[in-house]
């Protein structure tokens, strides 16, 4: 289950990242589109059709991979980051629907994304490097003594 987790870990940041960028298309992709065509709120909104999309996604790894580090009794801190990412992920979804309504909340969209993305690091990196460069409980007594 480990290396399951591993590679979950190292998708999930690879989304997370292709996330982003489908985020900044959409973006340059209705400046784009308005200097040709009167803007609408259809072709704004398929402009960010792939990120709603690659978001619902992003959660349904986060889900999985929580459900491998309890499954696979992984370190309670992997189960609790894995947790964490995966609240955070269904926090990220309702704010993305609610600042459709009310647009100053897109700013805290955009913040907890940064937060999903430094998580989703540093899990992916605590998964892939464990306690390599640590010293063990034995060689530091050896050292020690």
């Amino acid at each position: 289950m480990r290396a399951v987790f591993r590679v979950l870990t190292s998708v999930l940041f690879v989304a997370i990242v292709a996330q982003v960028a489908l985020a900044a298309l959409g973006s340059f992709r209705a400046v784009h589109d308005s200097k040709s065509v009167p803007l609408s709120q259809k072709s704004i909104e398929s402009g960010f059709n792939a990120h709603a999309a690659l978001g619902y996604i992003i959660v349904l790894l986060m889900l999985l991979m929580l459900v491998v580090a309890a499954a696979g009794r992984l370190e309670p801190m992997k189960v609790k980051l894995a947790g964490a990412l995966f609240v955070l992920g269904i926090v990220q979804a309702i704010l993305g629907m609610a600042s459709e309504s009310v647009p100053a909340i897109g700013l805290l969209h955009g913040i907890n994304a940064l937060a999903i993305y430094a998580l989703a690091g540093l899990l992916a990196h605590k998964s892939w490097t464990g306690d390599r460069g640590r010293p063990t409980t034995a060689a530091a007594a050896t050292v020690g003594a």
